[in-house]
């Protein structure tokens, strides 16, 4: 955003913009996802920006109600960057809502991509479910605090960081997070913890043994020692990977692969396979 314009949206502006956007989700819908979750965040940079101009509130309101989604934890960052583009809309007399519109269509996927990678399929939730589990598994009430805390405090910063350094960059955000190399730097830590407490736990909670044996004359071969000698809890771990294989390439859901592992527990149980 350009450092000669006057700018209107102050810090307490952007605050609301803040405590607004943990409600980004409370108005979803199937047709339009977040669209009006994110015009109520949105709202105070709007009244302050186009407060004597009628016909710029609608239109930023018409462009606004039209399809949006993101990772919820990551909007704000684009809320941000709009409000700045708002503000440069309102002050060049609404000449500017098409490349308004097109900037935040175009934010959608990207950002998502970093919020989902941050905050989902690899990052602070991966983690925080693993330590609070292990713990409360443990019979240590504190892993259900460890989990909200280490979920939410960076959570609670990338949307704080993300609104006001957002508005200060404007469209330039997502070429700053890019060419810093801080989201690589994030992502990199965030799966080497992830992958550490998954092995850790998956060596301590997931129990799988075979009680099978071969007998050759007086001599009998327990199969169960013989794997242990090659890898150390290679049962477990090979189901633990076999079930990541399912989901991940082969799309089963998490209740139908839960459902298969009980039954198939049960029936090997049964037959004197596992043990």
């Amino acid at each position: 955003m350009s450092d000669t314009m006057d700018k209107k949206v102050n810090l307490k502006d952007l605050k609301k913009v803040f405590w607004r956007s943990f409600l980004i989700e409370c108005s979803y819908n199937s047709e339009r996802m977040h669209n009006l979750g994110y015009i109520y965040s949105l709202t105070p940079v709007l009244k302050k920006v186009y407060k004597d101009d009628r016909e710029g509130m609608s239109g930023a309101l018409q462009r606004h109600v039209e399809f949006y989604n993101a990772t919820p934890q990551i909007e704000p960052c684009i809320i941000g960057i709009v409000s700045a583009l708002e503000e440069q809309n309102a002050q060049s007399g609404n000449q500017m809502g098409t490349i308004v519109s097109a900037v935040k269509a175009g934010l959608m996927g990207p950002m998502s991509v970093i919020g989902d990678t941050l905050f989902f399929t690899s990052g602070f939730r991966i983690i925080a479910v693993s330590v609070g589990a292990a713990m409360c598994a443990a019979g240590n009430p504190l892993g259900l605090l460890l989990y909200f805390l280490i979920f939410n405090i960076p959570h609670y910063i990338v949307r704080y960081w993300g609104v006001t350094r957002g508005y200060k960059l404007g469209s330039n955000f997502i070429d700053m997070v890019i060419e810093s190399g801080l989201l690589k730097k994030v992502t990199d830590v965030a799966y080497i913890v992830g992958l550490t407490v998954i092995g850790a736990l998956t060596a301590s909670y997931v129990y799988l043994t075979t009680p099978l044996s071969l007998t050759y004359g007086d001599s009998v071969i327990k199969l169960q020692e013989i794997l242990d000698q090659i890898l150390h809890n290679m049962l477990p771990l090979g189901a633990t990977l076999l079930c990541s294989y399912l989901m991940r390439r082969k799309n089963f859901k998490a209740q139908t692969l839960i459902v298969a592992v009980m039954v198939v527990g049960i029936i090997g149980g049964v037959l004197g396979i596992f043990g």
